[in-house]
């Protein structure tokens, strides 16, 4: 399965995130901010379901992604 998603904008935005960490571990412990994560990470999976902007080969490609990053040695 080939994305659409850009590598380099995907890299991009994950920096962006990564500034926020730090400021969000001042205030909440790992499990919580992996929980947020998560629940906004399904959220914008369904906005963008409802509103047609990504194919299910992307969704797919995304949650395979998060397993991989999970349960890496």
């Amino acid at each position: 399965m080939k994305s659409a998603l850009d590598p380099e904008q995907i890299r991009r935005c994950a920096d962006e995130i990564d500034s926020w960490l730090p400021q969000l571990a001042a205030r909440h412990g790992p499990l919580v901010i992996l929980a947020a994560l998560a629940e906004h990470v399904m959220g914008s999976l369904s906005v963008a379901r409802e509103a047609r902007t990504y194919s299910p080969d992307d969704a797919h490609l995304i949650v395979q992604r998060l397993r991989e990053l999970a349960f890496a040695e």
